[in-house]
């Protein structure tokens, strides 16, 4: 066939891409991406109000995941994580 050694160099680059991204997935499941904090009341910086917006169902994660790691509100716990990066 007159289009075969191009279809094999082709097919060579995607799989050379697969393997790739396969290595990097793999180097982001050894190290940790994001520390999630935990509650540490020894703040003593004033705080001001900001407002944005989220998904209903995003917010609702937060406010389980802030919960869980015992912090009082989503917006300590969105300070803190914020802080560790």
């Amino acid at each position: 066939m007159a289009f075969n050694p191009k279809n094999e160099q082709l097919t060579q680059a995607v799989r050379k891409g697969v393997e790739s991204e396969k290595q990097a997935n793999d180097s982001l499941d050894n190290e940790s991406v994001l520390k999630v904090p935990v509650n540490n009341e020894d703040e003593n910086e004033t705080t001001k109000h900001y407002t944005f917006t989220l998904q209903p169902s995003v917010r609702r994660r937060l406010d389980a995941v802030a919960k869980e790691k015992g912090f009082k509100s989503a917006s300590k716990f969105l300070n803190a994580l914020i802080s560790e990066l």
